[in-house]
């Protein structure tokens, strides 16, 4: 009698564990958007009393509201209601070929006004680089890089540098689409729910970073597009039903294309493939495709980085969290520093500028100061921990500082890159190579007007959300939470992925309004929160729904 009351209470306790995470994130998020720091927590008495009412406040709120959320997942797997409205009729006979063309209709406009591409910050470095002016590093995927310059060459075979950077930006918004479509597809397959369906079609139709990004020159976009296709994939694999060999060769090629375009892919497909060994229906596939994985890699390592001479990536980017750590301590806390801790930080980093390049969203201007000194690290990471025996508030501080937008939807919406600034890193790009990008003139005035129209429509109540760094994290916490609270293992798998993701957000330069690290959740999330409720459900293709 007692393991059957303690059954559904543990169950229950993943909510209840959800809301109490979720009260956190709203307290002490408030408190580092209005003073970056947990002031408005502990700094007196009556905030803590006052922190303290809020949180268990929002945790009646979101026990709450997690509760009849789960209640219908479990009654409907998240479908909704179904619909016969014919005018998605086409959505469902043809759902890959439809959304394709939607997508591309629907996104001509601001195709045509981001001609010939939106450039960014790294887009500088990267055509540097690719037009060989620069010598070839991976700190931006050598692949990338590479595919960057193929198109440039035949841009300048063509006579035009416009020409070349746009026929990559129509590639990669082809590829990308692609990937959508073929989601979309799937979903419409499994769930056969013309509402549902359409109702995800619309999302991508209409989300402003989306689109926005379309154009935009940044390794992000096509592994956005490969993460998409992997996590499709990741479905069928883990449902366990026969696989066909279109399927086996598309999973491969989404895994070399996560590997090729972001360095960082690799944690994302390991830690994916690793977890699914738990799956005894799963394993043989797993290490099937691990070993895929490694022979890639093993690829970008033994043979295209020496092939082309690429530098490796500095291990300065693995760093950013005691980075940041260590430049809040000398900004608030340097009285405290000794004179031997002191020198040994500056073998590492510029001690002089680490209080002034500090900023609490943003580790870049710190990591910049760092003098390339691999053989002081190990020397660094102990007066890292000497510093923080000393004051480890100061470092729970920094960290959080830097990622609470993740998990707070607060006033700070996702960034974008907009065609004044795109235009100013095209000139940096032109008078370091003598290139000469640059937009039509003539379609300035609607380009700016069409930019602003979308950004205001965007801060809208409601559609606003779109925007809202945090609305993605917590539904990804909400779907492991919910896959836990039934004790699903396919379903817990299924979010691995989101769990790798989340992890490189924390460990990575930038806070939440940065949108390009959050970019490949945007797309994935709404059908694989779709696809991963009916994983739950329907395990094995033709299986019947299990008891909610």
């Amino acid at each position: 009698m007692t393991e059957k009351r303690a059954e559904p209470q543990l169950r229950e306790g993943w909510r209840r564990a959800a809301a109490v995470l979720f009260a956190f994130f709203m307290v002490f998020g408030r408190s580092f958007e209005q003073t970056d720091s947990w002031n408005l927590v502990f700094g007196s008495a009556f905030d803590l009393l006052l922190a303290l009412v809020q949180g268990a406040g929002w945790f009646v709120v979101f026990d709450a509201g997690i509760k009849y959320l789960f209640r219908w997942w479990d009654r409907t797997g998240g479908e909704g209601p179904a619909s016969t409205w014919k005018a998605l009729a086409l959505l469902e006979r043809c759902p890959g070929r439809t959304a394709f063309a939607t997508l591309l209709l629907f996104h001509l406009p601001c195709m045509i006004l981001s001609y010939p591409a939106v450039f960014m910050g790294d887009t500088v470095t990267q055509v540097s680089q690719a037009l060989g002016a620069k010598a070839l590093t991976n700190h931006h995927p050598v692949m990338h890089t590479l595919s960057l310059s193929f198109f440039l060459r035949a841009g300048q075979l063509l006579g035009s540098d416009n020409t070349g950077i746009f026929l990559y930006s129509l590639t990669q918004t082809l590829l990308l689409c692609a990937a959508i479509s073929y989601a979309v597809s799937v979903l419409a397959k499994v769930c056969a729910n013309r509402l549902l369906t359409g109702c995800v079609l619309l999302y991508y139709c209409v989300h402003p970073r989306i689109s926005s990004y379309f154009f935009l020159v940044t390794k992000d976009v096509p592994y956005t597009a490969f993460m998409t296709l992997f996590y499709v994939l990741l479905f069928q694999f883990l449902r366990g039903g026969p696989l066909r060999k279109r399927e086996y060769v598309l999973f491969g090629i989404s895994i070399a294309g996560m590997l090729c375009f972001r360095n960082d892919g690799q944690y994302v497909v390991l830690l994916t493939l690793l977890a699914a060994l738990l799956c005894r229906t799963c394993r043989r596939r797993a290490l099937a495709f691990l070993g895929v994985t490694a022979a890639v890699m093993a690829g970008i390592q033994g043979i295209l980085l020496p092939l082309t001479g690429a530098a490796p990536g500095s291990i300065r980017e693995m760093l950013s969290v005691p980075f940041q750590q260590t430049a809040r301590y000398v900004r608030d806390a340097g009285e405290d520093v000794t004179g031997e801790e002191m020198a040994v930080i500056d073998q590492v980093l510029d001690y002089d500028m680490l209080a002034e390049n500090y900023d609490p969203d943003l580790s870049d201007n710190v990591k910049a100061t760092y003098r390339n000194s691999e053989e002081a690290l190990p020397h660094y990471a102990r007066v890292w921990l000497q510093m923080l025996l000393r004051h480890p508030g100061i470092y729970v501080q920094a960290t959080m500082n830097n990622y609470y937008q993740y998990f707070y939807p607060g006033e700070t919406p996702f960034n974008y890159y907009s065609y004044n600034w795109g235009e100013g890193r095209m000139e940096l790009v032109n008078s370091a190579v003598q290139t000469d990008f640059h937009f039509p003139e003539a379609l300035r005035e609607a380009r700016l007007s069409l930019e602003a129209l979308r950004e205001d429509i965007y801060r809208l109540p409601v559609l606003s959300l779109l925007n809202t760094p945090a609305l993605y994290t917590w539904a990804a916490l909400l779907f492991l939470a919910y896959s836990l609270r039934r004790k699903n293992l396919p379903g817990f798998l299924y979010g691995v992925p989101m769990i790798a993701q989340m992890l490189i957000f924390i460990t990575g330069p930038t806070n939440g309004s940065y949108c390009r690290y959050e970019y490949p959740m945007l797309v994935y999330l709404p059908v694989v929160l779709a696809l991963g409720l009916r994983l739950m459900r329907n395990p094995r293709p033709g299986q019947a729904d299990d008891a909610a």
